[in-house]
């Protein structure tokens, strides 16, 4: 009381700078526009200037050490401020001059302009404001996609379909704006041709289905009225930009595309078109498909049986082709089989191919293939290398049910073809079936029942014994290889270090050993650096294999130890304690550095940390410390990348996760707070200019970081709603220092409400410490809970 506020300036003070500001402001703008004139410009370095010692009687400079500076650098850089002053100085004409001379040198600049130093994005808002300030039309196609969209209200509609296309990804058209225009063209239907408004609402519901939000439950009616050319657009929108949708946004159409197929008449439109595209065909399974529409498989085998004499006749072959190409259905295959060995050739001079020849991209295991090629040729042997290829074509999209029905299938024809190889066919086959089923099993982990993973392990371990086996068939290395994944995932490390017998030439045995053998040293928790230290020497390996390998790792265990292996040798790359990634398992590593590239090591842990925590996002299927080390991994690899927004996402899902959404109150939270992490999610609000969030977490500091937490408070361009938050506030301090700023400020409506919560009982600093903690606890979790529905 009594002193004045260091932060205040009188008005006589102010008025005095800015004109002293004002009356310099002129002279170096025109210094600044004689300097755009000038010829070669160069810029002194730190060798160009002599220390001075007390024994220099005289300085002399090397000036000939000056680098040159490139004039496209110096003159956009001088034309970007002069323009941003002329802006401000309201004398937009010359702005406009300036910022075009900018423009026009952007494209000469390069990816490293050491002397130019600017916002290119600004430099573009500056110049389309300055247009159309000063009249100055901008091409259209360089022109955002709202002020394209304006453009085409205004002009009977012009590319309007393209601009709502496009804006579907950008999404730079506010929504509200294109339901305006839907609304609009209902009103008034004879504006637009026939079919516009189908497009335009097709457009505006695929926007609001990328988006998350709801969309209009009359659609499916209008696109069913549509009939097949509203489909075929559908279809068209939703493939066009397909490759620039996220898989959550994927995920979405999905859903849209399943939802529209329960509207009566439209999916005998909607899954032909579906099956013809094939990045939407790629989103479901042939189950779901079929699902989808039934009756059009049960058709299509009907009008097979009645038909199979029309079916001989050689017009109708490309139809046959088809279907050995994309139908499933192995009674299906088996008659397009026979009817395609019956039908006539449409001319003499152009003979069939032979059935492995319809598709170069059918593909099987080179030792199946051999075998099966050493049989007689029959109609018979030709479907069951079209089963397998089939098979093989459903397991790599990730459709194993299926698969595996082909497979028995294709087995249970293999035995009855003629030939010495019959037996070690059927041998095979039986590995490829196994080696599905694993595959299948270790897709779905770890939503796994306990006995089929049991059933696969023995199997598994019969199979890897089979390597020096009498009878001279021996499992192929893919086949070994995931036996050994799946062996490894189980858990049953011992089997993988000498209780079973493993063929010695898998490279994959190089990193799954030390692995294992590492897993089963934590388990019975032991202490073996030799282990340890031997995963340490392997792991660095070929970046390719090391993650084809790791993809199919989702065992807890093994990926923690992974985890905290490559976070460690981040961390000694790095040598920098505020950038250092949180890892379990610290002690078991060397401190020993490593050459390897800091990118590749941190592209990879960013790929495994996102890995783990899509398999084990809560403490559902694994225990919750390590859920939350890989979510606070995970964040701080964001904040390493200065991903803020990303980091405080991770840094809050630990939060949640370790304390079940803040329902067990053990102090899970305080743990997972840390002050380093507290400090580390102060500095990212303040980057996001959310200062009021940093001011309100510089509380749940052990020692409340009073400097840090007024400079926020005093800020003024905040972006996080700042009374908003008043009700997280607890320590008298500073609901004092905001009621007295609040004050000086006027903002009589912020100090009203900070003074009721200064009023509140629970927050009065004579209360004995439980009282004080509780409120304490109470407001955290309502911070917390606010900072996850913005983040999470």
């Amino acid at each position: 009381p009594g002193q004045q506020d260091p932060t205040h300036e009188s008005h006589e003070v102010q008025e005095g700078i800015l004109s002293v500001l004002e009356r310099g402001g002129d002279v170096s703008v025109r210094i600044l526009e004689q300097l755009l004139g000038a010829g070669e410009v160069r810029a002194p370095v730190l060798s160009t200037f002599t220390v001075h010692t007390h024994h220099t009687t005289t300085i002399t400079h090397s000036w000939e050490r000056c680098k040159s500076v490139a004039d496209e650098q110096f003159k956009c850089q001088i034309h970007y401020d002069l323009g941003a002053y002329h802006f401000l100085q309201e004398r937009y004409e010359d702005a406009y001059s300036h910022f075009s001379e900018a423009c026009k040198l952007l494209p000469e600049l390069g990816s490293h302009a050491e002397y130019c130093q600017m916002n290119e994005s600004k430099l573009r808002g500056y110049y389309k404001s300055c247009a159309s300030l000063c009249s100055q039309s901008t091409p259209l196609e360089q022109r955002s996609l709202y002020d394209r969209f304006l453009y085409s209200l205004g002009n009977e509609y012009q590319d309007l379909i393209k601009i709502l296309s496009e804006d579907n990804v950008a999404f730079d058209i506010p929504s509200y704006l294109r339901k305006n225009l839907e609304l609009e063209l209902q009103a008034r239907p004879e504006k637009a041709p026939p079919g516009f408004l189908l497009q335009v609402k097709t457009l505006n519901t695929v926007r609001n289905v990328i988006e998350g939000d709801l969309w209009n439950s009359n659609f499916p009616v209008g696109l069913a009225q549509g009939g097949k050319p509203g489909v075929q657009f559908l279809v068209q929108v939703l493939a066009a930009k397909f490759s620039k949708l996220t898989n959550s946004h994927k995920e979405r159409i999905r859903l849209f595309l399943m939802t529209l197929n329960l509207t009566s008449n439209i999916k005998e439109v909607l899954i032909p078109a579906i099956k013809m595209c094939p990045p939407l065909k790629a989103l479901f399974s042939q189950e779901e498909l079929l699902a989808m529409w039934p009756q059009h498989e049960e058709t299509r085998q009907c009008a097979a049986k009645t038909s199979n004499a029309a079916f001989t006749d050689p017009s109708n072959l490309n139809d046959i082709i088809w279907e050995l190409i994309h139908s499933y259905n192995p009674e299906v295959l088996k008659s397009a089989v026979m009817l395609y060995k019956n039908t006539m050739p449409p001319r003499p001079d152009m003979p069939k191919k032979e059935i492995p020849e319809l598709n170069v991209k059918w593909e099987m295991p080179i030792p199946i293939y051999n075998t099966l090629m050493k049989l007689p040729p029959t109609p018979q042997r030709e479907l069951v290398y079209l089963y397998i290829v089939k098979a093989v074509e459903l397991a790599q999209a990730k459709s194993f049910q299926s698969s595996l029905d082909i497979l028995e299938e294709a087995s249970s024809h293999a035995s009855t073809l003629p030939g010495r190889e019959t037996v070690r066919l059927c041998k095979l086959l039986t590995w490829l079936i196994l080696m599905t089923k694993i595959q299948h099993c270790l897709h779905q982990l770890p939503c796994v029942d306990n006995s089929v993973m049991s059933e696969l392990t023995n199997e598994a371990r019969k199979c890897l014994s089979a390597h020096n086996g009498r009878d001279g068939i021996a499992p192929w290395t893919g086949v070994n290889n995931w036996c050994i994944l799946l062996l490894l995932n189980a858990g049953e490390w011992n089997s993988l270090l000498g209780a079973v017998s493993l063929p010695s030439h898998l490279y994959l045995l190089v990193l799954v050993k030390p692995l294992a053998a590492t897993a089963r040293a934590l388990r019975e928790k032991l202490t073996n650096k030799t282990v340890w230290y031997e995963l340490w020497d392997v792991v660095i390996m070929n970046r390719s294999a090391f993650l084809d390998c790791l993809e199919n790792v989702r065992e807890p265990s093994c990926l923690s130890i992974i985890i905290s292996l490559l976070g460690h040798v981040l961390n000694l790359l790095n040598e920098e304690p505020s950038n250092e990634v949180h890892i379990d398992h610290l002690a078991m590593w060397p401190s020993t550095k490593v050459t390897v590239s800091v990118e590749v090591v941190r592209e990879t842990l960013t790929w495994l940390v996102i890995h783990a925590t899509r398999l084990y996002p809560t403490a559902t299927h694994t225990s919750a410390a390590l859920c939350t080390s890989w979510h606070l991994s995970r964040a701080d690899l964001s904040y390493m990348n200065e991903q803020y927004n990303s980091a405080l996402a991770g840094y809050l899902t630990a939060v949640f996760v370790a304390t079940d959404f803040l329902r067990n109150d053990n102090g899970g939270d305080q743990c997972v707070l840390t002050d380093g992490i507290i400090r580390r999610m102060i500095r990212c609000c303040m980057n996001l200019n959310c200062y009021t969030q940093a001011a309100i977490l510089c509380q749940f500091l052990e020692n409340i970081d009073y400097s840090t937490a007024l400079r926020c408070l005093q800020e003024r361009n905040s972006v996080d709603a700042m009374d908003a938050y008043y009700c997280c506030l607890w320590d008298v301090s500073l609901i004092e220092f905001i009621i007295n700023m609040h004050q000086k400020r006027g903002e009589i409506q912020r100090r009203d409400k900070a003074l009721k919560m200064m009023g509140l009982l629970e927050v009065n600093s004579n209360n004995n410490d439980e009282i004080q903690r509780e409120a304490a606890k109470v407001r955290k979790h309502r911070f917390l809970r606010a900072m996850a529905k913005q983040y999470l």
